[in-house]
């Protein structure tokens, strides 16, 4: 699987490098939006997103996301797309490196180095290894809400970002914890039931 979405997210950097979606013919505005999901507001204005942890800020904020996961809900038609959102934002590295990668290719002709998906059952136990920035993230993460709420509880730090901060947390951890189950999962293993009814 990794290897699959490194190969599409390189392909669709290439793609936004190479040809420019705002000068290409017969595309829509909106179309031509859709391609670009850059800080504009923060690039041309100097506006940061959060300048204070108000109540102005929440009232915002919760409902863009309390929409956000509706507009997954309704894009869904029904499937649950929870795990879908975990995997996008826990194959971070995946993008960080589709991006140097691709940017690579297109600006000094280094090759990418396809390869193609494996088809078959990897041998061998769980490979850590795969995982080991997501992991090393956790840790910091841990170590950063174990900080956190100790300067909290000695009075220096604020309670509400501290609180917001925690909960952020504790959302990543979560989010990043589909990893452990893929990386020891062993495969589709057959059962003596299902056995019988593909012999039927």
């Amino acid at each position: 699987m990794l290897t699959q979405r490194l190969r599409w997210a390189q392909g669709t950097i290439q793609v936004m490098l190479r040809e420019n979606p705002l000068a290409q013919r017969g595309l829509k505005w909106g179309q031509r939006l859709m391609y670009f999901a850059a800080p504009l507001v923060y690039l041309l204005l100097g506006i940061l997103p959060v300048s204070s942890l108000s109540a102005d800020f929440f009232i915002r904020f919760i409902p863009f996301m309390i929409v956000n996961q509706l507009l997954f809900a309704v894009a869904g038609r029904g499937i649950p797309t929870w795990r879908g959102q975990q995997y996008s934002l826990a194959l971070f590295p995946i993008w960080i490196k589709a991006c140097t990668t691709a940017a690579s290719n297109v600006w000094f002709g280094r090759p990418l180095g396809f390869a193609v998906t494996p088809k078959d059952r990897q041998a061998g136990g769980p490979s850590w290894s795969l995982i080991r920035p997501q992991l090393v993230v956790s840790v910091l993460l841990v170590i950063a809400a174990v900080v956190g709420i100790a300067r909290l509880a000695t009075g220096l730090a604020e309670p509400i970002g501290t609180l917001v901060n925690v909960v952020w947390v504790a959302f990543d951890l979560v989010v990043m914890g589909v990893l452990i189950k893929a990386v020891k999962y062993k495969g589709f293993e057959p059962t003596e039931r299902n056995d019988h009814a593909v012999q039927r």
